[in-house]
């Protein structure tokens, strides 16, 4: 079993942030940045509140992509795509971008591995861009043939505030225009303890969904 541990993630979109999108415009003001929207990582863990695991798995083009159990390198080889690297004193992450458009607008999506993730896709970073906006040409189109993304739940960008209460219930704690989810259980394997945390962070504009980041994360 890979060695993971268990964080708390606030998610900070700020309007720099999500300037990442396709358009017209090829001014490098209006480039999204190459690397993913920083999460802001907490000493301390709130009390987890979810009962049960809330998402680890989500469909990229009708390949399954799960938290914990794909391989960047996997991903990379089956929708193309170039893996980033970044590495500095707070460790190391690597990163595949990704973009479409479906029936909600325009979207970009990473998926990311830490240092501790060995490899293995650990998180993902759904977010809605804006007109005007132009991506980095390494983020890798999904062709508009294809089924985009699809999660196991029905959250979804462009749902209602209304919407995910009703799915996902009260959220562990608000920050700002962000509603987090945490769930944790302990569990054995070959009697080994460890530990699983599963958090979602959601931020609404306007009172729907623009982004929505995912992590999961086991210690032992």
């Amino acid at each position: 079993m890979r060695r993971l541990f268990c964080v708390f993630v606030l998610l900070i979109v700020t309007c720099s942030a999500l300037s990442q999108n396709a358009g017209p415009s090829t001014s490098p003001d209006n480039k999204v940045s190459w690397k993913p929207p920083a999460w802001d990582f907490l000493s301390e863990l709130p009390k987890p509140t979810v009962p049960h695991e809330i998402l680890a798995s989500l469909l990229i083009s009708g390949f399954r992509v799960g938290l914990e159990d794909t391989k960047m390198e996997d991903v990379k080889a089956t929708l193309g795509g170039t893996i980033g690297h970044a590495g500095d004193a707070a460790g190391f992450l690597e990163w595949l971008c990704f973009h479409g458009t479906e029936s909600e607008g325009h979207w970009v999506l990473w998926l990311e591995s830490g240092e501790i993730d060995g490899g293995y896709v650990g998180s993902f970073q759904w977010q809605n861009v804006s007109d005007g906006e132009v991506l980095d040409k390494r983020c890798q189109l999904l062709p508009a043939t294809d089924v985009g993304i699809h999660l196991p739940i029905a959250l979804r960008l462009g749902a209602t505030e209304s919407d995910v209460l009703k799915i996902l219930g009260p959220p562990t704690a608000r920050k700002g225009g962000g509603l987090i989810y945490v769930h944790e259980h302990k569990e054995s394997i070959r009697g080994e303890p460890y530990t699983s945390s599963n958090i979602v962070a959601i931020l609404l504009r306007g009172g729907v969904v623009s982004s929505i980041a995912v992590s999961k994360t086991t210690s032992s």
